[in-house]
């Protein structure tokens, strides 16, 4: 479970950058409210293209991009990792796989969206979205939008966590992708990032089932690692930078985390903090794509 842990470093030294990731506010949550109704309305595919009508609760199954420019995130990503783009012709929504597999989604802000940028949106698996609509209320949380259906993709609930976090929770249609070794250009972790760690991981808790693992890092301070039916899936550290909301961060399994940093800044797209040394010992790094869409890349393990 280390590998997916930031290190103390790491942390210690992003406090010296400045964050992509800013409080969003009440217009980037109205602004994504409304991309989910216009997605509410679309055929998309699912998270899946083989069903496996297996449901694990708990795992984060998918993740979306919204974004002020779709085309331009659809050519950065395709060009940095390889994935197949397939762009809705008037430019507002595209999809993504790599290696024949379903990989992300693209939305479009509304045209009166702020210019916060771009932000990554999780999905995290759930076999009862109202069940779970409910434990968000009950658990200080707020619903955004839903429980509705998606065609092909399943039934999702939009929320906030306790401490403002924005993630979707989904039932996916045709049940979850399987548990597998991650493979390059896929997606390997999410990491969420609190005000209060134990806040956060209390809510998860409740709402999800989460049992958690708490590490002491070389500094004294905590990592919290959650996860379910003997699985890790996620974990909580407490921000490590100022004037950052409460946010989901995703991680990328990159094979070369230098060219891919490189090929990051040629294809338009910055390094928020370059790459160092987590728990054991693995490349990890920040990276920003040229809309604003922040997301961790780290190296496999040789």
């Amino acid at each position: 479970m280390n590998v997916q842990n930031i290190s103390a470093k790491w942390r210690k030294a992003a406090r010296t950058h400045r964050c992509l990731l800013r409080h969003a506010g009440k217009a980037l949550i109205l602004a994504l409210f409304m991309t989910q109704s216009v997605l509410a309305e679309r055929t998309v595919g699912p998270v899946t293209n083989v069903a496996t009508n297996q449901s694990y609760p708990g795992k984060v199954i998918w993740v979306d991009l919204v974004t002020n420019d779709v085309s331009q995130a659809a050519s950065f990503y395709e060009s940095v990792f390889g994935w197949d783009i397939t762009l809705d012709p008037d430019g507002s929504f595209a999809e993504a796989s790599y290696q024949g597999r379903p990989v992300a989604a693209i939305a479009a802000y509304e045209e009166d969206a702020p210019d916060d940028g771009a932000r990554w949106l999780i999905s995290i698996s759930t076999t009862d979205v109202d069940a779970t609509a409910s434990a968000v209320r009950s658990n200080g949380g707020k619903i955004l939008e839903g429980p509705v259906d998606l065609a092909n993709r399943g039934r999702y609930v939009l929320a906030t966590d306790a401490g403002g976090a924005m993630l979707m929770f989904l039932q996916a249609s045709g049940g979850d992708p399987l548990d597998e070794s991650p493979t390059p250009n896929n997606w390997l972790w999410a990491e969420l990032w609190a005000d209060d760690p134990a806040g956060a991981v209390r809510f998860y808790e409740a709402v999800i089932g989460y049992k958690s693992v708490t590490l002491r890092d070389s500094d004294g301070s905590d990592i919290m690692v959650m996860g379910r039916d003997g699985a890790a899936r996620a974990s909580v550290v407490k921000i490590p930078w100022e004037d950052v909301g409460p946010n989901w961060l995703p991680y990328l399994l990159v094979s070369d985390i230098k060219h891919t940093l490189e090929s990051v800044e040629k294809n338009g797209g910055s390094v928020v903090l370059h790459a160092m040394k987590d728990t054991a010992n693995t490349d990890v790094a920040i990276v920003a794509d040229p809309t604003g869409g922040v997301f961790a890349i780290q190296q496999r393990q040789k």
